[in-house]
């Protein structure tokens, strides 16, 4: 096999990319093929795009042997833009493969068997996005898969609706504004992203909007996007206001320190089981509100359970799951370091009358390596992490099982992550207890999961802290 070669190829599954994967050899060979776009069980004809040592990347030509599966998809950009991987896949087809992902996952990379990991459907299939972050350069849209080259926006199915429409009237704004897009090459070029984001409360629909421009904009700039802004919001009632963010360093990173008002409010609120959550445009929160609702529901109950006085929450944004926490428990400490999100954490917690968490504007290796905040004395019943694609870092990790709750909640988009950072907890004196997906993204591959471990009774000698007991 070379590269530009044209196989047949079967497909036994797919991995983590949503992408089918093929074994070449005798006895299904240790040479493995990811084909875009095909399903388990297929039969398909494909062209060999890349060759490494190990593996091959190939494109599919022809389907020869279809998936009963298989679906069409509803995206005309479907297969060029690369932010779903699953649309020709039915939706019960799609919950199989991310339950098959993440107990692969977890059996390969951490070596722990969770056969009996269920996936949770999302409520909807589509139209339940409620933010999107799109780069802009000559267009404005999403990559393409595996790259940074711009599809440029047409249309988005797994967005809501009216986000879908403002999105659109977005790029037409931007490109009112004579503002030339971003150059990632040589750095030149004025807005890198636009973003919006949609919330609402007592049935009211209320959206923000978001321009990320690569260096502070002169006057004339500056005011021929406010004015834009300001007819954007003329137009489409539902949008609140717009916030200008200077990024000037050349990463992956979409945010830079310094937002400044557009036009109108920073602000949507967003109301999720009875609570009520003002955002900013760079505040994490879960994009699917409905499913995360049951996710946080689940973890509070499992906290519950515990009869928790005390619990610490790692990574909490803007202090959604702080909320659901601090309603079963003495009291809450948060922990996250995006200062815009501690600042809406704390005015969050004031909005919702919740007097029993603390807020600490740090990163979650800071609290842990902090004797004054976690150590000798200091004790957690149950400790709830919901860390970026990354995982935990190791220090956060050891110092979390060296602290030895009752119970580790570990919340997570990524289950290569999870698996590696799950063995280490398993190490610390920990098992599996309980493991379940979440459909957050329906028609992508990614794969949310809450994690439950409890802590074993016969573990060894760990140091208690006061207030503690033993197991």
């Amino acid at each position: 096999m070379r590269e530009h070669d044209t196989v047949i190829l079967e497909i036994g599954n797919v991995n983590s990319e949503g992408e089918g994967v093929a074994r070449v050899g005798a006895g299904g060979g240790n040479f493995v093929v990811f084909v875009a776009g095909a399903m388990p069980g297929e039969r398909v004809k494909c062209r060999v795009e890349r060759m490494s040592k190990n593996y091959a990347a190939a494109s599919v030509v022809e389907i020869l042997a279809p998936s009963a599966d298989r679906v069409p998809p509803k995206c005309a950009d479907y297969g060029r833009c690369g932010g779903c991987q699953l649309q020709h896949s039915s939706y019960e087809a799609q919950i199989r493969m991310k339950k098959n992902i993440l107990t692969d996952a977890m059996l390969r990379i951490g070596r722990i068997d969770a056969g009996g990991a269920s996936c949770v459907p999302s409520p909807g299939e589509w139209g339940y996005r409620n933010k999107t972050v799109m780069p802009v350069g000559r267009s404005a849209g999403y990559y393409e898969r595996r790259s940074h080259r711009i599809a440029p926006f047409r249309a988005c199915p797994v967005l809501d609706p009216s986000l879908e429409c403002l999105t659109a009237k977005l790029i037409s704004s931007h490109s009112a504004s004579g503002l030339s897009g971003y150059d990632e090459k040589n750095g030149s070029g004025d807005v890198r992203a636009i973003a919006a984001r949609m919330g609402g409360a007592d049935g009211d629909i209320g959206m923000i909007a978001g321009v990320v421009v690569a260096r502070e904009l002169n006057r004339r700039k500056f005011g021929a996007l406010r004015d834009a802004h300001q007819k954007l919001m003329n137009e489409i009632k539902p949008l609140k206001g717009s916030t200008l963010n200077i990024k000037t360093t050349r990463d992956n990173f979409v945010w830079g320190p310094v937002f400044a008002p557009l036009c109108g409010s920073r602000f949507v609120t967003a109301d999720m089981g009875g609570y009520k959550f003002d955002l900013d445009i760079s505040a994490f929160f879960q994009i699917n509100a409905p499913q995360a609702e049951r996710i946080f529901s689940s973890v509070r109950d499992v906290v519950k359970s515990v009869g928790a006085s005390r619990v610490l929450e790692l990574y909490g944004g803007a202090g959604s799951l702080t909320a659901y926490l601090s309603s079963v428990c003495g009291s809450v400490d948060a922990v996250e370091e995006w200062r815009p999100a501690v600042r809406l954490m704390k005015s969050n917690m004031e909005r919702n009358g919740i007097r029993n968490a603390r807020v600490f504007a740090e990163p979650a290796e800071g609290f842990i390596s902090n004797p004054e905040n976690f150590g000798p004395g200091k004790y957690y019943d149950a400790v709830v992490l919901d860390p970026p694609r990354t995982g935990a870092s190791a220090a956060v990790i050891n110092g979390v099982t060296r602290a030895a709750p009752k119970k580790i909640i570990y919340i997570s988009c990524n289950p290569a992550t999870l698996a590696r950072d799950a063995a280490i907890i398993r190490d610390g004196g920990y098992e599996l207890e309980s493991l379940a997906a979440y459909d957050m993204f329906p028609q992508t591959a990614h794969v949310e999961s809450v994690c439950v471990l409890t802590k074993r009774t016969n573990s060894g000698n760990i140091q208690l802290h006061r207030g503690s007991r033993p197991e």
